[in-house]
This record gives structure tokens, sequence and C-alpha cells, in this order.
């Protein structure tokens, strides 16, 4: 019988993930041990495995509510009819999210074992590859695909750099989506 109370469960769950993201983002997730995690979050490595079995377990939780959001901006995206309103969609959509999850975001970005990781997901590489063709367009030019890489790069540290505090989220929204416009210009300046 299961004597523990649901909402601490949950609780504790909360409480893994919330350590397991700092410490993502501080060390990295191939240098972040399922130990480290169980003595950030104040648990035994027991209390771990009851909730996660593995590292890769407990990565795709935290990222979760960011992997979930990604395929309804390229959705909401395809319904528009112009390119231009397409790419703006997908920025604007890449840019809350990069604001509400920053630590998410820059994880998701920047972790090499991640990008391995998601490599490995079907539905995640077709969002990508999706998502990417939107933004960039037939036939698009060595200059556009640099600015999709730059954009997309420059994200977390927009979202994250301490010498942003001064701009509220509202402009920092509005700077990053001309900035992304910008970069995402083909090089004939259309």
């Amino acid at each position: 019988m299961d004597t523990v109370p649901p909402r601490r469960r949950r609780a504790g769950r909360e409480q893994l993930l919330a350590a397991a993201l700092r410490l993502f983002l501080r060390d990295g997730i191939q240098a972040t041990s399922l130990q480290d995690i169980a003595n950030a979050s104040g648990v035994t490595k027991a209390g771990l495995y009851y909730h996660y079995k593995t590292k890769d377990e407990i990565v795709l939780d935290v990222l979760k509510p960011l992997l979930d959001a990604l395929p309804a901006v390229t959705r909401r995206a395809e319904a528009h009819r112009t390119h231009a309103a397409q790419v703006d969609e997908v920025l604007g959509g890449l840019i809350e999210i990069a604001l509400d999850e920053r630590a998410g975001f820059a994880v998701l970005v920047n972790d090499p074992y991640l990008t391995q990781l998601l490599s490995q997901q079907p539905s995640m590489r077709q969002w990508w590859d999706d998502t990417a063709a939107l933004l960039l367009g037939p036939d698009p030019d060595d200059q556009t695909r640099i600015g999709l890489a730059m954009f997309i790069n420059g994200l977390p540290g927009a979202s994250r750099d301490p010498a942003m505090a001064p701009l509220d989220d509202r402009s920092r929204r509005s700077h990053l989506l001309e900035c992304g416009r910008r970069l995402l210009r083909p090089a004939t300046g259309t």
C-alpha cells in the first residue's frame, strides 16, 4: 500500500526537476549524475529512482513544457498564407518560449547531449526540419542559413544576459523579433 500522499509525491518530483534543471544549466547534462540531482534536491538516490529510472527520463520531463510548446508554434505558423507572416509567427513563438522558459531554452539550445538525445526522437527531428524549412523558405542562401543559426543560438543569451535586465520582456520581444527578421532576410534584401 502506498502511504505517501499524492500531493507530497508531486512536490518531490517538482523538486527533483527544479534541481535537475539548475544542474543541467550550470554543469551540462552529461556532467550531471543522478546522484548530483538527488543531492541537490535533498532526496536519496533511491528516492530519485522512485520517480525516474534514467537521466534521460529526467531530461525529457524537465523540458516537457518547452518541447510540447514548440510544435504548436510551427502549426500556428503554417496556418498563415504568406511566408513573412509564417516567419513572424515562428520567430514570435520561439521568442515567447525562450523568455518564458529561459533556463530550459538555454539547455535546449546549448547542451550537446540534449541535441543528441532529441535527434533520436522522430517527432522532434520532424519538428525541426519543418520549422527550419518554414523559416528558411525555398532555396535559402548561405546568409539566411547562418542567420537562422545565429537567431536560434542567440536567443538564450538575449533572454538571460544581465546586460538586458533594463529591458522589460515586451521590449525584448520587440527587439528580438526585429533582429530575427533581419537575420532571416535573404541576401538579396527581399
